[in-house]
C-alpha cells in the first residue's frame, strides 16, 4: 500500500490508516478484505484478536505499565461504508480504491462517498493500538460490519467476548460533541408481483435528479426532497390529467439515505407537448418549494422505448400508495431542540418482476416505531401490497449519571478549550445494541467534524480529524 501515491500525512498514524482504508473496498456486505487487513495488523503488532463468520474483528491490547488494575475500555467503530456515487460517475465500489483529494482543508472522494462514516473510527482505533507510547487501560477494540444496513454486525457480537463496562463509540460526534441517546428503528418492506400488460401510447422517461440527499437519521429534519416521493408526485399528476401505464420505477440505493435520484419509464396516449407542459408546470412549483434545501433539483421528461407496462389499475394502486406513504419527520421533541423523535424514509423503490418498496422507520421510543410501522402496513394492505418488518434495532436511552461522560467533559475543556456539547440523535447507533448486550455499559460517543455523509459530497475536516484524535488520546489516558 505504501507504494501508491499518498494524499494524507502518513507521519500521523490516524491519517495513514484512514488512507489505507480508502484503498480497500468495504461497502456493506463486502467487509472481508478489511477484516483481512485488521487481522494482519493484529498479527503484525502481536495483539490478540478474534474474527467471526460475519467478518467482525475484535482486537485486544493489554494495559500499559501502571494501568494494569484499571477497568477495561471498549472502543467501537464499523468497517462498512455507504456506497453512493453521482449518476455520471463510473466507479466500481467492489474493485476500485476511492479517489481521495484535499480541497480547502476538507478531504473528499471524486464522485463518490468518502467513507469517513465510519473510517475515521477505524483509523483512530488502529492508531491507538499501534501506539506504544500511550498510557492506557486494557483496550477492547471492536470493528463491526453491516452497520449501514441494519447494525447486523453489532448484533452478532457475543457477550463473552466483551469484558468492558465502559465504551467509547467512534461513530458519532462533531469534535466537542457527544451523544447521550439514539433512535431505534425497523425497515418495513412492501412488495407485490408486477403483472405486465400490452402498452397503448408512446414511451417516456421521467427523471428526478440533483437533490442533496443525506443521512435519513441525521438530516431528516432538514426537509430535504426525497426523489422517490417527488417522482411519484409528478407521475400521479400525469396519471390524473393524461393517463399512463408504468413500466419501471427506480430510486434510492440505501434505506438509510434520503434518495437523491429516481426515474420512471411509462407510456401515455397523450401528446408529448401536453405532457411536457404538465411536467414543467409542476416541476417549477416543486423546485420553488425546495429552493433552499435542494437548489440543484431538476425534473425532466424525455422520449423512451417502452415495450411493456403495468395495467392501468396496478399503476394507479402503486402511485396512490407512493403518494400517501409517510415520509420525513413525523414527531419532534418538545423539550430537546432540533431532535426528531419519529420519522420515515422511503429509501428504495424498485420494479422488475416484483415491485419493492423499503420504508426505514426510526423512533426515540419503541412505541413511535410500532406506530409508524403499523401505519405503513395498513396502507400496504389497502393497496394490495404485502408488508414485512426487517432489521429491527434497539434505541439507546438516556442515562443521567455517567462517570465516563463527566471525565470526557473535563478532558474536552483541557484539550480543546471548549465545553462538551451533549446531544441526542435520531440516527440509529450501535450503542443501543451494546447497551442491550451489557446493561451496565457506560457509553459516550465522539468523532471529528464531517459533512454530507452518505452522499458523494461527503467531506472530512482534516484539522478536526487531528484535533479529535488528540482529544481521544488524552481521554484514554484518564481512564
Amino acid at each position: 500500500m505504501e507504494d501508491m501515491k499518498t494524499v494524507l500525512d502518513h507521519t500521523k498514524a490516524h491519517q495513514k490508516y484512514f488512507e489505507e482504508l480508502t484503498r480497500i473496498p468495504h461497502g456493506s456486505y463486502h467487509e472481508d478484505q478489511v477484516a483481512d487487513f485488521l487481522v494482519h495488523f493484529a498479527q503484525e503488532h502481536h495483539l490478540a484478536y478474534k474474527r467471526d463468520a460475519m467478518h467482525n474483528v475484535l482486537i485486544y491490547k493489554p494495559a500499559s505499565v501502571g494501568y494494569e488494575q484499571h477497568e477495561p475500555v471498549l472502543l467501537q467503530a464499523h468497517t462498512d461504508m455507504v456506497c453512493e456515487k453521482n449518476q455520471a460517475t463510473d466507479f466500481d465500489f467492489e474493485k476500485e480504491p476511492l479517489q481521495i483529494y484535499i480541497e480547502e482543508g476538507m478531504l473528499k472522494a471524486k464522485g463518490t462517498t468518502l467513507g469517513a462514516d465510519d473510517g475515521v473510527g477505524v483509523a483512530y482505533m488502529l492508531a491507538l493500538l499501534a501506539d506504544d507510547t500511550l498510557s492506557h487501560p486494557p483496550l477492547e477494540c471492536v470493528f463491526t460490519v453491516q452497520e449501514e444496513v441494519g447494525l447486523f454486525g453489532a448484533m452478532a457480537i457475543k457477550k463473552e467476548d466483551i469484558h468492558a463496562k465502559r465504551m467509547i463509540n467512534l461513530d458519532d460526534g462533531g469534535e466537542n460533541l457527544t451523544c447521550m441517546a439514539s433512535a431505534g428503528g425497523v425497515n418495513v418492506i412492501l412488495s407485490k408481483e408486477a403483472l405486465y400488460a400490452p402498452v397503448h401510447g408512446s414511451g417516456y422517461r421521467l427523471n428526478v435528479t440533483g437533490l442533496s440527499g443525506g443521512h435519513s437519521g441525521g438530516e431528516i429534519h432538514k426537509e430535504k426532497g426525497n426523489a422517490n416521493k417527488l417522482l411519484a408526485r409528478v407521475l400521479y399528476e400525469i396519471m390524473q390529467h393524461h393517463g399512463l401505464q408504468l413500466q419501471k420505477i427506480e430510486g434510492g440505493l440505501k434505506d438509510n439515505a434520503i434518495p437523491r435520484e429516481a426515474y420512471a419509464l411509462f407510456v401515455s396516449e397523450a401528446d408529448k407537448g401536453s405532457l411536457q407542459k404538465s411536467v414543467e408546470r409542476l416541476s417549477a412549483a416543486i423546485c420553488e418549494e425546495y429552493a433552499f434545501s435542494d437548489e440543484g433539483l431538476c425534473i425532466t421528461l424525455e422520449e423512451a422505448q417502452v415495450e411493456k407496462a403495468l395495467a392501468s389499475d396496478d399503476t394507479q394502486a402503486l402511485l396512490q400508495l407512493l403518494r400517501v406513504l409517510p415520509d420525513g419527520m413525523r414527531h419532534h421533541s418538545v423539550h430537546l431542540e432540533d431532535l426528531t423523535t419519529a420519522s420515515s424514509n422511503l429509501g428504495v423503490v424498485r420494479m422488475e418482476d416484483t415491485i419493492y418498496l423499503n420504508c426505514s422507520i426510526r423512533g426515540a421510543q419503541e412505541s413511535f416505531v410500532d406506530d409508524l410501522a403499523q401505519e405503513v402496513e395498513i396502507l400496504a394492505s389497502a393497496f394490495g401490497f404485502d408488508a414485512k418488518q426487517e432489521a429491527r434495532y434497539p434505541a439507546w436511552n438516556f442515562t443521567k449519571d455517567s462517570k465516563l461522560r463527566q471525565t470526557m467533559e473535563q478532558v474536552c475543556q483541557e484539550v480543546l478549550g471548549k465545553e462538551l456539547q451533549k446531544i441526542s440523535v435520531h440516527g440509529g447507533l450501535e450503542c443501543g445494541v451494546f447497551k442491550a448486550l451489557e446493561p451496565e455499559m457506560d457509553i459516550v460517543t465522539m468523532g471529528p467534524k464531517m459533512e454530507d455523509i452518505h452522499t458523494p459530497q461527503e467531506r472530512l475536516d482534516l484539522e478536526s480529524f487531528d484535533r479529535t484524535y488528540s482529544f481521544l488520546r488524552a481521554f484514554i489516558t484518564k481512564l
